[in-house]
């Protein structure tokens, strides 16, 4: 979500601009410790610039390493105090760090007057992931909407079908960024692996870095086209011009999105998918692909675009490596432990206090708090004061760093029990819980964001504990604790439990997933949006389409 520094500052001579760019390129290509010697450098012999303090927010920005972003951030700010760029970079390290009221606030600010895309998309990011209210997530996203989206949505060349046959190969389009070591890449992965190549012709359109994640992904996919070094506009005439029907976004509001592309209305049949779970407040995604435990029928009021409906909207692949601890560490340490998995983003101050009141009923119990920062230095100055804030006992709170997803999935041998974030949830984590035997404590909430995990532990029945309230929470979490008997019984069940679920069904939830694009091409080809649902007796309806040619 980091925007990157625009516009120069007429005091800096040329010769350190010309320094800059090489330094911006560094930072671009996550070339952050070269970046960064060369920033103290400068600003050594130019304590005021700020430029360079801007740059060096945004290599601690792109790091995920909060505390110096803060402090680099404010620095531009007492120096120049109307420094929009300061001030959004500044909004996502605090929202990033749990203090949302105080990123929403100077977000508003920034957009006020403001004219730039990424502010206000800034700001709906911010205000759709902290306010309860559905109805405000879809403001703030038309508010991006109509000012950056739409115009180029009026603006779009009329769309030329040449097959408008209800039966032809369709050909899908997915854009994402995230077809690397990501959460979205174990949703997609059993998709690329089950397409219907006789009827559907598969496209990748990607605009993100490599690794092995993606070299096993282009494997999967007949055309696979790098756009990462071509404009919106470039990429919008070579979907056009490679006649996508169905488009797909795997992004939303998410860093290295290509929602510019969707805008210029790319293909007749655009929608959204899997990588961002709030609306997105633009008229040309013409559809969301939800299922009823995420988005019910009634909450069609809270998205600019039409809910589809699957009967689970995706797959699960586990990560390949994942050994299972079969026995609760508890039983080997004589202590529980507690850990918090999701992103630090989501733990907000009041579930810090939530947690310390569980430390403080259960003496012996241990907490890790798993955080974005890559180090364990950056990881400590991040978290280390809030737990102190929220009353934690000390010796019992361990923070640790970012870990490898090797690591990660090791967790299972040290933790016993997930505690999940509220007001917004865990998504792919909970999935890589309940492969590691590690059960939840979830918050229920209204909106599928908010209660991704709660909906998942529904559908599957099983995986822990749903609390209705922050009181039944902790209760929830001192039952497991209790129960070593119950969690040694998850352990060794919920492996198989997870095969056998719809969540790994792959060849149905694609074959689902292809009979949705299907309805919704049916749909556009009646000029309506009839269909919303997988329901529909798809073999009659295209026999009642043929007898009417």
């Amino acid at each position: 979500m980091s925007s990157l520094p625009s516009g120069e500052n007429s005091e800096t001579p040329p010769v350190v601009l010309q320094e800059l760019e090489q330094i911006h390129r560094q930072i671009l290509g996550n070339e952050f410790v070269p970046a960064l010697a060369a920033l103290a450098q400068l600003v050594a012999r130019d304590m005021r610039n700020p430029r360079l303090w801007l740059y060096i927010g945004l290599a601690y920005t792109r790091m995920g390493n909060w505390k110096p972003a803060i402090s680099a951030l404010e620095t531009v700010l007492q120096i120049n105090p109307q420094e929009a760029q300061a001030k959004h970079l500044l909004a996502l390290a605090l929202f990033s760090t749990g203090r949302q009221q105080e990123a929403g606030d100077l977000i508003d600010k920034v957009v006020k007057g403001s004219h730039f895309g990424p502010h206000w998309l800034m700001r709906a990011y911010i205000h759709s992931h902290t306010s309860s209210d559905p109805l405000r997530a879809l403001e703030v996203a038309r508010d991006w909407g109509k000012r950056f989206a739409d115009p180029l949505t009026r603006q779009a060349r009329p769309l030329k079908v040449a097959d408008r046959s209800p039966r032809k190969k369709l050909k899908v389009g997915y854009v994402t960024a995230d077809f690397r070591e990501h959460s979205v890449a174990f949703f997609m992965q059993p998709v690329l692996a089950h397409h219907d190549h006789a009827n559907f012709e598969v496209h990748v359109y990607s605009n993100g870095p490599v690794d092995r994640v993606t070299i096993l992904m282009h494997s999967m996919v007949p055309h696979w086209h790098d756009i990462q070094h071509l404009s919106d506009e470039e990429v919008y005439e070579q979907i056009r011009a490679q006649g996508i029907d169905v488009l797909v976004d795997l992004s939303g509001f998410t860093h290295g999105h290509r929602l510019g592309v969707f805008a210029r209305r790319a293909a007749p049949v655009q929608v959204t998918w899997l990588g961002y779970m709030q609306t997105l407040g633009m008229k040309a995604m013409d559809y969301r692909l939800v299922d009823a435990g995420n988005a019910p029928p009634s909450h069609a009021p809270y998205y600019s675009e039409a809910l589809f409906h699957l009967h689970c909207m995706a797959s699960y692949a586990p990560p390949v490596y994942a050994p299972l601890c079969e026995q609760p560490p508890m039983l080997r340490n004589g202590y529980p432990t507690l850990v918090s998995l999701n992103s630090s983003a989501k733990i907000t101050d009041d579930m810090l206090r939530v947690w310390a009141r569980i430390l403080q009923l259960r003496e012996d119990a241990q907490l890790i708090i798993m955080v974005k920062e890559e180090n364990a230095d950056a990881a400590q100055s991040h978290m280390q004061p809030r737990v102190e804030a929220a009353g934690m006992p000390l010796d019992r709170v361990s923070v640790l760093h970012q870990q490898p997803l090797n690591q990660f999935m090791e967790m299972g041998h040290i933790a016993d029990i997930a505690l999940d974030t509220s007001p917004i949830s865990g998504g792919t984590t909970t999935l890589h819980a309940l492969w590691m035997g590690v059960p939840l404590v979830t918050l229920d909430a209204e909106r599928g964001v908010d209660a991704s995990t709660a909906r998942t532990l529904q559908g599957l029945g099983f995986g822990g504990e749903i609390a209705q309230s922050v009181d039944e929470y902790v209760q929830a979490a001192l039952n497991l604790m209790a129960d070593p008997e119950r969690l040694q019984q998850h352990r060794l069940t919920a492996r198989e439990k997870l095969r056998q679920s719809v969540l790994m069904d792959y060849r149905a939830r694609t074959a689902e997933l292809e009979k949705a694009y299907r309805l919704m091409w049916l749909n556009y080809l009646g000029g309506h949006r009839r269909h919303l649902n997988v329901d529909v007796d798809l073999d009659s309806l295209l026999a009642d389409m043929d007898a009417s040619v």
